[in-house]
């Protein structure tokens, strides 16, 4: 990777390069007390509920504001997309838990932020069903994931120092009836070529009910069902960040993810996310749900992620990635190519 320049939107935490440092063993130690024997699972999103071929197909004819690194020419990229729940520990569908939704594009050209495997073409989009993350800067993090380690009073006693975190978890966990029907969020903030954005997705349909009688994995069960009859799309939009005076209390902060950027100005359409009609759950495609692995920085350069959260990315996930495969014994990984054995026509 490259080295890079903070932008001028952005701002060192005080102590962020130790406290990146002290956080990866922490996480590492969170997963080991989480995953004493069996699969050890990521420290969050660790219930996959599928990994599914996808189609993303940027929009033609975009003004030129919007005619940025990925989203320049009209294309469609294959991709696979991850659904999970957000829980560091797998648990029933029908409880409360924020769904993600993550994004490898295939077949992308242009020189990489970071990757994990040298020429491999592949970008990442890590989207979120909650508007905001959970904690307001890197320190607030660590201190959150230290209690949790901790565990006894350490946890009550942080939440009653944090309130507002509280709140945020609290309100952010929904019930979710569908994975297709639901919207999701990039919760930080990314660049635009010279200027900032957050993503959203909007799904094309809407309207689900929730099961009488949800089964513990209902929502990979209703997943199975609407891709084994036909496809599901969303529309993949951005929100251009406008200029805000000095001086003023800012709305649209890239430093502090846990405030929710105002619905205006609209979000922009630029492309579409299509997961196409297949059948997904046989036991090598699940193990490759498992094994997938994410970054925001596999990306171009055009659209760095930006602000204290997606800095500690930078090195965390990785590291992460590398700690699971190790400990599940995934002794060689490569990054998914169309031409893999799972990703090929309907069958």
């Amino acid at each position: 990777m490259k080295p890079f320049q903070l932008s001028p939107h952005e701002r060192l935490e005080p102590g962020e390069a130790e406290l990146i440092n002290e956080l990866i063993p922490l996480l590492k130690k969170l997963i080991e007390k989480s995953h004493l024997a069996g699969t050890t699972y990521r420290d969050t999103h660790a219930k996959g509920h599928a990994a599914v071929r996808a189609t993303f197909t940027v929009e033609a004819h975009l003004p030129p504001e919007l005619k940025v690194g990925l989203f320049a020419k009209a294309h469609t990229y294959p991709a696979w997309v991850r659904l999970s729940n957000l829980s560091p520990e797998p648990q029933k569908d029908k409880k409360k838990d924020i769904r993600a939704l993550a994004i490898k594009l295939m077949e992308v050209d242009g020189e990489r932020l970071w990757q994990s495997e040298p020429g491999a073409r592949t970008l990442d989009l890590i989207m979120m069903g909650s508007q905001t993350f959970l904690a307001p800067s890197l320190r607030d993090f660590y201190q959150l994931e230290s209690a949790l380690l901790k565990g006894g009073a350490s946890v009550p006693w942080f939440f009653s120092t944090h309130p507002w975190i509280m709140k945020t978890i609290v309100t952010g966990q929904q019930k979710t009836a569908n994975l297709l029907r639901i919207p999701y969020w990039s919760q930080t903030a990314y660049a635009f070529g010279d200027r900032v954005v957050q993503y959203h997705m909007e799904p094309h349909e809407t309207k689900s009910k929730f099961p009488r009688k949800p089964t513990p994995n209902f929502l990979s069960e209703r997943l199975k069902e609407d891709l084994g009859s036909g496809p599901a799309s969303f529309d993949f939009m951005v929100q251009l960040r406008p200029e805000e005076p000095p001086g003023t209390r800012k709305k649209y902060p890239v430093e502090n993810p846990m405030v929710a950027w105002p619905r205006r100005p609209r979000y922009e359409k630029v492309a579409t996310l299509t997961l196409l009609k297949q059948t997904f759950d046989t036991s090598a495609q699940m193990q490759f749900c498992e094994n997938l692995s994410f970054n925001p920085w596999r990306t171009l350069p055009e659209h760095r992620p930006l602000g204290a959260i997606n800095r500690a990315r930078l090195r965390i996930y990785p590291a992460i990635a590398e700690f699971r495969h190790r400990r599940n014994n995934v002794t060689v990984w490569r990054e998914p190519t169309p031409e893999d054995p799972t990703f090929g026509p309907e069958r």
